[in-house]
C-alpha cells in the first residue's frame, strides 16, 4: 500500500526507516517539486504524530524564506507567507543554519513574543515546536527551512531531530537539483529565444536594399538583440579616416550626427582601430574622446554600459555598432559573440546596399544617356523631316511629292519610337505603345481631310528592344499607309484593329482593316509595291519572323487572341459595337505578323507605371 494509501486511511508510517523510505521515493519519483514538498510535509507530520508541518524555500533574490508546501490538505487554507532571515522561529533557523526544539512556544523566554507572532500565521495555535534548516552541504547553502509543531507543549528528541535532518537533507539535494534543472530550462529557452531574436533581426537587416533604410534597421535591430537601450551605428570614411553617425535608437540623431571621430578615439574608434569588441563602465562621463561627453544627463539617459563592435567585411572596414544600456555590469561572453555575429550580418547587409546603390546610380547614367541619345537623334530626324517639307512645298510634281510624304511618315514613325524610348523602361517599348504613336503620326500627316478613321488598339504589354521597336514602327506606319491608300480609297470612314497576342512561342500581332480587299491572289511574299515589300523585308531580316494577309468575314479574326476582345480600348470617336459591326457582314483585311519575343511581358505594377507615365504625357 502506498504512503498516500496509508493517510488516506489515517494510518502512518510504522517507523522512521518507513518514513525515510516514503520521503525518498517521492523525491526519486517523476512529480514536480511543489508535490514532492507537499508529499514529504505530509509524510513527516504522520511520522512525528504532528498537527502541522510547513516547508519554506529560500529565495536567493529577496533574501526571504517563503512556505512552499504544508501538511494540511488543501493547501488553500494556509495563506502566503514569508519571513526574512533572523524574524521568528523560522527565520532564526535559516539564519543560524542550526536545529530548533521549542517545548512550548509562549515560554520561550526573549523570543516568545516573535515566535507567538509567527506561530499566530496559522490556523492551529501551536506550542510544541521543531524546526530544521534545509542546507546543501556540498557548497553549504541554505536551501530553505522545514518546522513540524503540535498544538500541545511538546519536548521533540533527539531521534525526531535526526530523521528531520535526514529528511531536511534529502530535500536539500532535491531543491538543488530541481533548481538547477529549472535554471537550465531557463538557460536553452533563454538561448533558444536569443538565437530565434537573431534569425528574424538579421532576416529584417538583410531584406532591404536601400541603404538609409539597412542603417536605421541595424541600429534597432541591434537594441532589440542586445536587450540594451540605445545603439548608435557609425559609417568609417576611408577618405578622411573617420566616423560618422548615420543612425541612431534612442537618441537623436541631428545631435550626434555632426559628430566625425578619428579612427583609434573613443570606443567606436577603438573598435575600428583593433577590429575587436570595446567594452566600458561610464566611459561616457569618464573618457574624455568619448563622442557623448559634455551631452547632459537627460540627453544620456541613464546609460553606463557601452558596447562597440566593427563593422567589417573581407574587403573593408565600414564602420562601428555602439549599444547602450543602463546596467553597470559587463554583458557576459555569449551575448557580446552574438551581437558581434549580427555585426558580421549587418556589415554584409551594408555593403551589399551600397554595391546596390552604387550600381542604381549607375544604371540611372547609363539611362540618362541613353535617354539623351534618343532625344537628339528624335530631334536629327524631326530637322530632317522639316527640311523634306521645305523640298516637298517647293515641289509641283505631284508624284515627288507622294514619295516626300511616304518618305516623311516613315521618318517621323521613327522619330515617334525615339521619343517613346526617352519614357518608360530604358531600351525597350511596348508595342501597343509603338502602336499609339504610329497612330498619332499617321493621323496628323497621311489621313486625308475626308477619311474619318477609327483606331481600336488592342492591350498588348509585350516589350521590344529598340531595333525590334524601331522596325515595328515601320511596318505598322507600312500597313496603315496601305490601307489607306489602298483600302480606303474613295471611302469616307473606315476601322483599323491593331491587336497582338503571346501564343507562347511567338508573338502575333494582327492589324486589321474594314476596306476594300485586296484583289484575287493577292500576297505579301509578291507584292511589288515599295511599302509592302518594306514590311515583308524588315519582318524577315529585323524581326525574324513571318508576314501574311488575308480577308476575313470572321469578326474573332481580327483579334490575336479572343482575350484581347476584353481589353481593347477604343479612340473615343467611335461609338458603335463589335456586335454591330458583326450584324454588318463586313470584310477584313488582316495583316498578320509573327516573331520571336525579345523581351517578355511586363507585370502589372510596370505596366500600371507606364500607363501613368503615357497619361501624364498627354
Amino acid at each position: 500500500m502506498s504512503t498516500e494509501a496509508k493517510r488516506d486511511q489515517g494510518g502512518a508510517p510504522q517507523s522512521l526507516t518507513a518514513a525515510l523510505r516514503d520521503v525518498n521515493a517521492a523525491i526519486n519519483s517523476a512529480l514536480d517539486l511543489d508535490q514532492t514538498l507537499r508529499i514529504t510535509a505530509q509524510i513527516v507530520a504522520d511520522t512525528l504524530h504532528a498537527d502541522f508541518c510547513a516547508i519554506f524555500l529560500f529565495d536567493e533574490y529577496t533574501r526571504q524564506l517563503e512556505i512552499s508546501a504544508t501538511s494540511e490538505t488543501p493547501r488553500q487554507r494556509v495563506p502566503h507567507y514569508s519571513v526574512a532571515l533572523g524574524e521568528g522561529y523560522t527565520g532564526m533557523v535559516g539564519d543560524q543554519g542550526r536545529p530548533l526544539r521549542v517545548t512550548d512556544l509562549g515560554e520561550a523566554g526573549e523570543d516568545s513574543e516573535a515566535f507567538a507572532r509567527e506561530a499566530g500565521r496559522y490556523d492551529l495555535s501551536a506550542r510544541g515546536l521543531i524546526s530544521v534548516p534545509i542546507i546543501y552541504f556540498m557548497v553549504e547553502k541554505l536551501e530553505g527551512v522545514i518546522n513540524v509543531q503540535t498544538r500541545e507543549p511538546r519536548a521533540f528528541t533527539d531521534e525526531d531531530e535526526a530523521f528531520l535532518e535526514v529528511v531536511a537533507g534529502q530535500l536539500a539535494m532535491s531543491i538543488e537539483n530541481a533548481r538547477l534543472h529549472e535554471a537550465t530550462d531557463e538557460a536553452v529557452r533563454r538561448r533558444y529565444h536569443e538565437l530565434s531574436t537573431f534569425y528574424d533581426v538579421s532576416a529584417q537587416v538583410a531584406s532591404s536594399l536601400s541603404l538609409k533604410n539597412v542603417l536605421n534597421s541595424i541600429a534597432d535591430r541591434s537594441v532589440l538583440l542586445s536587450g540594451a537601450d540605445k545603439s548608435v551605428l557609425f559609417e568609417y570614411d576611408a577618405t578622411s579616416q573617420r566616423l560618422h553617425a548615420r543612425a541612431a535608437s534612442g537618441f537623436d540623431l541631428s545631435v550626434i550626427e555632426r559628430v566625425a571621430l578619428p579612427v583609434g578615439r573613443c570606443c567606436a574608434g577603438r573598435a575600428v582601430q583593433s577590429g575587436e569588441s570595446v567594452t566600458n563602465i561610464d566611459c561616457m562621463r569618464l573618457d574624455r574622446d568619448c563622442f557623448l561627453r559634455g551631452l547632459p544627463d537627460e540627453a544620456l539617459g541613464g546609460i553606463h554600459e557601452t558596447l562597440c563592435v566593427p563593422l567589417a567585411t573581407t574587403h573593408n572596414s565600414l564602420g562601428a555598432l555602439c549599444v547602450f544600456s543602463s546596467q553597470r555590469s559587463m554583458l557576459s561572453d555569449y551575448q557580446v559573440r552574438l551581437v558581434m555575429t549580427f555585426a558580421n550580418v549587418a556589415a554584409i547587409a551594408m555593403e551589399n546596399a551600397r554595391l546596390f546603390e552604387e550600381t542604381q546610380a549607375g544604371l540611372r547614367k547609363h539611362e540618362a544617356l541613353l535617354r539623351e541619345m534618343h532625344h537628339r537623334v528624335k530631334n536629327n530626324l524631326s530637322q530632317i523631316v522639316s527640311i523634306l517639307n521645305m523640298q516637298r512645298r517647293r515641289s509641283t510634281n505631284d508624284e515627288i511629292i507622294e514619295i516626300l510624304n511616304e518618305t516623311i511618315g516613315r521618318i517621323q514613325g521613327i522619330a515617334a519610337i525615339h521619343d517613346l524610348l526617352t519614357v518608360g523602361e530604358v531600351g525597350v517599348a511596348r508595342i501597343d505603345e509603338i502602336a499609339r504613336n504610329i497612330v498619332g503620326v499617321v493621323q496628323a500627316n497621311l489621313v486625308p481631310p475626308t477619311l474619318r478613321i477609327t483606331f481600336e488598339i488592342g492591350a498588348a504589354p509585350y516589350m521590344l528592344p529598340t531595333e525590334q521597336a524601331t522596325t515595328l514602327a515601320i511596318v505598322f506606319n507600312e500597313l496603315i499607309a496601305n490601307a489607306i491608300e489602298h483600302g480606303f480609297a474613295g471611302q469616307t470612314t473606315g476601322e483599323i484593329r491593331i491587336t497582338a497576342a503571346d501564343d507562347g512561342e511567338q508573338i502575333v500581332v494582327r492589324l486589321a482593316n474594314d476596306g476594300a480587299p485586296p484583289p484575287e491572289g493577292f500576297s505579301i511574299e509578291r507584292a511589288e509595291g515599295l511599302g509592302l515589300q518594306l514590311v515583308r523585308s524588315l519582318t524577315r531580316s529585323d524581326l525574324r519572323g513571318s508576314a501574311t494577309m488575308y480577308t476575313t468575314h470572321d469578326e474573332a479574326e481580327t483579334y490575336a487572341a479572343d482575350a484581347l476582345l476584353e481589353h481593347a480600348t477604343r479612340a473615343a470617336s467611335y461609338t458603335g459595337s463589335v456586335a454591330d459591326t458583326v450584324t454588318g457582314g463586313r470584310s477584313w483585311t488582316v495583316a498578320e505578323l509573327r516573331f520571336p519575343a525579345a523581351v517578355t511581358q511586363l507585370g502589372a505594377p510596370e505596366t500600371a507605371r507606364i500607363e501613368a507615365e503615357r497619361a501624364r504625357r498627354e
